[in-house]
C-alpha cells in the first residue's frame, strides 16, 4: 500500500510539474538573463583598480557612469524572442536593459568601497608603522 502511494505522489508530482507555467514573463526573462549575462568579476575589479587609484574620490564618478550603460540586446540572437509580440519584445529589453544597469552598478559600488577599504587601510598602516 505504502508504495502505491508513492508511485501515485511521484506521478502527480511529475504531472503538475509538465502541467506547471513554463513560460516566463518578458519581464523575468529579462531579468534572468541579463543576470547570466552581465560580467560580474569584471565590474568589481573595474570598481577595485578606481578605489584603489583614487580613493573612490575622483575616479569613482567614470566608474559609476561606465555601469550606467546598459548592455546592448541583439534581439535576433535570443532564441526566447522569436515569434513573440513587439510588446513582449519591449518590455524584455527593457527589463534586460535595467537589470544589467543594476548588476553593474552594484558590483562597481562594492569594488570601489573594497579598493578604497583597502588604500585606507594601507594609508593607516604605513603611518602608524612611521610612528
Amino acid at each position: 500500500m505504502r508504495r502505491v502511494l508513492c508511485v501515485l505522489i511521484i506521478i502527480a508530482m511529475c504531472l503538475m510539474s509538465i502541467s506547471g507555467r513554463c513560460e516566463l514573463t518578458p519581464i523575468e526573462a529579462g531579468q534572468q538573463d541579463a543576470q547570466r549575462d552581465v560580467p560580474r568579476p569584471k565590474w568589481f575589479i573595474e570598481g577595485c583598480i578606481t578605489g584603489v587609484l583614487f580613493a573612490g574620490i575622483v575616479g569613482g564618478n567614470q566608474v559609476t557612469k561606465a555601469a550606467q550603460i546598459p548592455l546592448e540586446v541583439v534581439t535576433n540572437d535570443v532564441p526566447n524572442l522569436l515569434g513573440k509580440p513587439p510588446e513582449y519584445v519591449e518590455k524584455y529589453v527593457s527589463a534586460y536593459k535595467s537589470e544589467s544597469v543594476r548588476l553593474q552598478s552594484r558590483w562597481a559600488g562594492i569594488g570601489m568601497k573594497t579598493g578604497t577599504g583597502f588604500t585606507t587601510a594601507v594609508i593607516i598602516i604605513f603611518l602608524i608603522s612611521r610612528l
